[in-house]
């Protein structure tokens, strides 16, 4: 009686779990395909943001291995700086008012964004310590850190200071 209890329950088991497992790998095969069409539909085409890394920043921002005792920006335009993390929620929060402010901008300021753990070198020597930071700068003056999100308000009016507008 108890080894026809016990099969019986293996066989339930069996049929419960939905077959064979080339069925489910073909099941997730075709989850994963449609995961990354998606994902593909909801990538932007263009940015207007820059990816900064240690060595674009200071080529492009501020040398600051050769001018470490004050800030000499290198760049032609004004510009705002993103410092974010991927697992970071107020940067993701703030990221499209930033690709937004970017389109609007483009040619007057620079936008630029840094991944601080894939940079953590370069927001050490920042003392990026809180995300996100974004920094705001210009020739001839020592940048504006803002930390925290923000509204779209407020990073159009750092933008607009920073022009002159």
């Amino acid at each position: 009686m108890k080894k026809l209890l016990f099969i019986s329950f293996v066989l339930i088991t069996l049929t419960s779990c939905g077959g064979s497992g080339k069925e489910k790998k073909s099941d997730k095969k075709q989850e994963a395909t449609t995961e990354v069409t998606d994902l593909k539909s909801t990538v932007k085409e263009e940015s207007y943001i820059k990816v900064l890394s240690y060595n674009k920043f200071i080529r492009d921002v501020w040398d600051f291995e050769k001018c470490a005792d004050s800030f000499a920006f290198r760049g032609n335009k004004p510009c705002v700086i993103d410092f974010y993390a991927t697992w970071c929620g107020p940067c993701k929060m703030i990221a499209p008012i930033m690709e937004k402010l970017a389109k609007e901008y483009a040619g007057k300021v620079d936008f630029y964004k840094v991944d601080t753990d894939k940079e953590p070198k370069l927001a050490m020597v920042l003392q990026i310590q809180y995300l996100p930071t974004v920094l705001f700068a210009k020739d001839g003056e020592q940048p504006e850190k803002s930390i925290g999100g923000k509204d779209e308000e407020y990073f159009r009016s750092q933008i607009n200071k920073m022009l002159g507008e």
